[in-house]
């Protein structure tokens, strides 16, 4: 379905770019937010994304990625440019909004709830430390769920250095944690590491 979306998109029917904003968009600015904590700048990423694969649509190419990994590799780039140019490779992480990134958690309760709110916003602080290689991974992997072999793709290195990357993450947010006293029943399990 999507591919004829695409098609359509690529043979310049405008009503095909809605649909397509409509299906990614979302996912899109929950990336950029991730990346840059600001809502202003994920609605721009969104924006200068779809712009920069609208004008560079003819190029995709099903063969080399899925649709939603080129558009990451997109966004991804606009969010490295816009940190270079910011010059901030660290960015403050919103702790009490409702945007906070949520991991699946099988433990009912209040008490549990409070407690694994704090354990969040510590392991989102801890993110905001680590270098932005480490972030991009983390991120990509964590937060948008996006398979290893996917980020691969997306960054242009072997599937081995994701994964290489992801456990140097793990140990570095294990140290910076602990340090600070934080203990949790688990430090970011893998998602989908297949």
């Amino acid at each position: 379905m999507e591919q004829g979306i695409i098609e359509r998109w690529q043979n310049d029917d405008p009503d095909a770019f809605d649909e397509l904003y409509t299906l990614h968009a979302s996912a899109i600015y929950r990336l950029g937010w991730a990346m840059l904590q600001q809502a202003e700048s994920a609605e721009d990423v969104v924006q200068e994304t779809f712009l920069r694969a609208y004008k560079a649509r003819y190029r995709y190419d099903a063969k080399k990625a899925s649709f939603s990994t080129w558009l990451y590799q997109i966004a991804l780039n606009y969010c490295r440019s816009h940190l270079r140019r910011k010059q901030l490779l660290t960015i403050p992480w919103l702790y009490a909004t409702d945007e906070s990134p949520d991991f699946p958690d099988g433990r009912p309760g209040p008490e549990h709830h409070a407690l694994r709110g704090e354990y969040r916003r510590q392991l989102w602080e801890a993110v905001q430390g680590l270098t932005v290689p480490l972030r991009e991974v983390v991120t990509l992997h964590y937060y948008m769920e996006v398979p290893a072999v996917e980020i691969a793709k997306m960054l242009g290195c072997p599937e081995g250095t994701i994964y290489s990357r992801l456990h140097n993450a793990r140990r570095t947010l294990a140290k910076t944690l602990a340090a600070k006293g934080v203990t949790g029943p688990e430090l970011l399990e893998p998602q989908n590491a297949h």
